[in-house]
C-alpha cells in the first residue's frame, strides 16, 4: 500500500506539472482504440482493406510495430493497456488470473494490480468516461475494477462492433476501446496464411469503416493488433507472429506518415495518456510516439 501510495502521489505530480505546460486543445479529445486479436502486420502489407488504407493516409502508421514474448493473447494486451511488458506486469501466459500469476508486479495501483491506462486515466482525469467492449472474455479480467465505466463483453466481432456504435452514440466516452476477435478465430481455425483468414481481414476493413463513420472526422482512432500468426498457432518467437500494425488518426495529427522510430505495443498506453495531457506512469516503461502525436 506504501508503494502504491508514493506512486501515486508521484504520478499526479508529473502530470500535473505536464497539464501546465501543454497549451489547452481546441477541443475535448475523444479517442477510439480499435484492438484486434490475432491481427499481424503481413494481413495489411499487400492489400489492406479500403478502410484501413483510409486510415493509413490519414494519420500515422507502422506495419513493423512489436508485441510481446510470447506472443499469445493476455501478455500482449498486458503489455498494451498497462504500458509495460511481462516481466514488469507478470502477466506471463493466458492462464493468468488477478490470484494466480507466477511473476507478482513491480508495483501496484489500489486494486493491487499493475497500473493500466483506464487506472491512470481515472486517477489523473476523473472526469472522464470510459467505455471497454470486449469480444474475447478473458480480456476483462486484465482490466481492473472501478476503472472503466464499462467493461462489457460481448460474444462476436460483429456484435461487438455493433455495441461499440451503440455505446459511443449513447454514452458519448471520451474513451472506448473495442477489442475484435473473429481474426483470431479464423487464424486458429483455418491458418494464418489462409483465404479464410483474408477474408476475415476484409470484414475487419467493413466494422473499421462504420466505425470511422460513427467516430467522425474529430474523433482520434487507433487501430493495433495483439500478435499474427503462423499455421493455425502463435506463441512463438518469430517475426510473422510478433509484428503488429499500430496506426493512429484524427485532428494534428501529419497525414501519411510512415512512423520511423521503433513501435512496441507498451507504448500504446503511453500514447493514448499522452493525447489526454498525462504523462505516462512512473511505473511504465513504454512511452508516447512522438511521430504520431498531434501538434499544439
Amino acid at each position: 500500500m506504501k508503494i502504491a501510495k508514493s506512486v501515486s502521489k508521484m504520478g499526479r505530480a508529473c502530470a500535473g506539472i505536464l497539464l501546465l505546460i501543454l497549451p489547452a486543445a481546441a477541443q475535448p479529445v475523444r479517442l477510439m482504440v480499435v484492438g484486434v486479436d490475432g491481427l499481424g502486420a503481413f494481413a495489411l502489407r499487400e492489400k489492406p482493406p479500403a478502410a484501413v488504407a483510409g486510415l493509413m493516409q490519414r494519420g500515422a502508421w507502422t506495419l513493423k510495430a512489436r508485441g510481446v514474448l510470447p506472443t499469445v493473447s493476455s501478455p500482449n494486451w498486458a503489455s498494451m493497456i498497462m504500458g509495460a511488458g511481462p516481466e514488469w506486469h507478470g502477466v506471463t501466459s493466458n492462464d493468468w488470473q488477478p490470484d494466480k500469476f507466477d511473476i507478482a508486479p513491480v508495483c501496484k495501483d489500489a486494486n493491487g494490480r499493475f497500473p493500466t491506462v483506464f487506472g491512470w486515466l481515472r486517477e489523473m482525469r476523473p472526469e472522464l468516461t470510459m467505455v471497454v467492449i470486449h469480444d474475447w472474455e478473458g480480456f476483462g479480467r486484465l482490466v481492473g475494477p472501478g476503472t472503466a465505466n464499462e467493461v462489457r463483453h460481448v460474444k462476436g466481432s460483429a456484435a461487438a462492433v455493433d455495441a461499440a456504435i451503440e455505446a459511443w452514440k449513447g454514452r458519448k466516452p471520451d474513451l472506448l476501446f473495442l477489442h475484435l476477435d473473429d481474426l483470431d478465430h479464423a487464424g486458429h481455425d483455418s491458418g494464418w496464411e489462409t483465404e479464410a483468414y483474408r477474408k476475415a481481414v476484409m470484414r475487419l476493413g467493413t466494422w473499421l469503416e462504420r466505425l470511422v463513420d460513427a467516430a467522425g472526422p474529430e474523433t482520434y482512432i487507433l487501430l493495433t493488433g495483439d500478435h499474427g500468426g503462423t499455421g493455425t498457432k502463435h506463441g512463438n518467437p518469430t517475426q510473422r507472429e510478433l509484428e503488429i500494425p499500430w496506426m493512429l488518426a484524427g485532428p494534428g495529427i501529419a497525414k501519411g506518415r510512415e512512423i520511423r522510430a521503433a513501435v512496441s505495443t507498451t507504448d500504446t498506453a503511453a500514447t493514448i495518456g499522452a493525447l489526454f495531457g498525462l504523462e505516462p506512469h512512473p511505473c511504465w516503461t513504454g512511452r508516447p510516439v512522438k511521430e504520431a502525436l498531434p501538434k499544439r
